[in-house]
């Protein structure tokens, strides 16, 4: 199976304070024997370690860094998360800081593959990862009520469509200068109006990566740092502005929505949406280099066939 990184790649050098928080789990663990990160699309992910225990035995953990949100948060979640009967790590170390006053957090290793290698394995296989993401997303949203009557409901920011639309609007969002991009904005601004679909709890991304699976069924969610409720759309949008291959392929996007009652037009305005914020998070309005100049076109491409629609 092809890698998204070499093996040097990944390699991790652990920090004393790293070290110290590893071993300090178990009176047993007695060496660290290897620290690299998961082999997913972006580097640096969380760091899965390899410890020798003092019989000679192996055990393997996953240290866990901040990101792109709040370790501690997470941890809070995903307690929430298994109370409700969601499978989710467990904290072996909770948050401590590194030298470079970094949170970082240790936690169990669940078992299973991750839904981006069982995609790529063969084509029954893609279905299969297919039906379980789908299926995994919808146990997710399916934790809403249990999450809106939970204390951890404090932690989660609410993201209705229209306010989506309105954190676009700011004066460092240079796409506005854009015709295209501005009058995509006007459009919305209309629609969005008499949209209410409620919202539910997503972790803000449904990238494949982020689901365990095992024996065909889900032993795993990961990756809710900057966990929130948010239209359940708006998770799927990425599949087709990332091209996240090889599940952008499939009709991934058409099962979700058969499946709760929503249309392709009902998508469409998302993926207006989406393409406005990845544009205005992710893309220069010029320059770059000629990877930056592909996925400016293609998303812009997307914006604009999607509001012409």
């Amino acid at each position: 199976m092809n890698q998204f990184h070499s093996e040097e790649e990944r390699k991790v050098e652990l920090t004393v304070a790293e070290r110290k928080a590893l071993l300090g789990i178990s009176p047993d663990f007695h060496s660290i024997v290897k620290a690299e990160y998961f082999d997913n699309y972006d580097l640096p992910c969380p760091i899965r370690v390899t410890i020798q225990t003092r019989n000679g035995d192996y055990a393997a953990v996953v240290l866990r860094k901040n990101r792109h949100g709040d370790v501690e948060k997470e941890i809070q979640i995903f307690s929430a998360l298994e109370e409700f009967g969601l499978p989710v790590p467990k904290v072996l170390v909770k948050p401590f800081l590194n030298e470079s006053g970094e949170s970082e957090a240790v936690y169990s290793l669940l078992p299973g593959e991750n839904l981006q290698r069982v995609s790529m394995r063969s084509e029954e296989s893609l279905q299969k990862a297919k039906e379980l993401l789908v299926e995994g997303v919808i146990k997710l949203m399916d934790a809403t009520p249990f999450i809106e009557g939970h204390e951890v409901v404090k932690l989660m920011p609410r993201f209705t469509l229209t306010k989506e639309l309105e954190l676009l609007n700011d004066e460092n969002n240079l796409w506005l200068s854009e015709d295209g991009y501005r009058l995509a904005v006007i459009y919305l601004q209309d629609i969005l109006k008499n949209i209410n679909t409620p919202l539910v709890i997503s972790n803000g991304d449904y990238q494949p990566g982020n689901f365990l699976a095992q024996n065909g069924k889900i032993t795993g969610y990961l990756d809710f740092e900057s966990a929130s409720f948010q239209d359940p759309m708006m998770g799927f949008v990425k599949y087709p502005i990332y091209d996240l291959l090889p599940l952008s392929r499939t009709d991934i996007v058409d099962v979700f929505l058969e499946r709760r009652g929503f249309t392709k037009e009902d998508f469409r305005i998302r993926l207006v949406l989406g393409c406005l914020k990845i544009l205005k998070k992710e893309i220069p309005v010029t320059g770059g280099d000629e990877e930056t100049e592909k996925y400016r076109d293609r998303v812009l491409n997307l914006l604009m066939q999607s509001v012409s629609h």
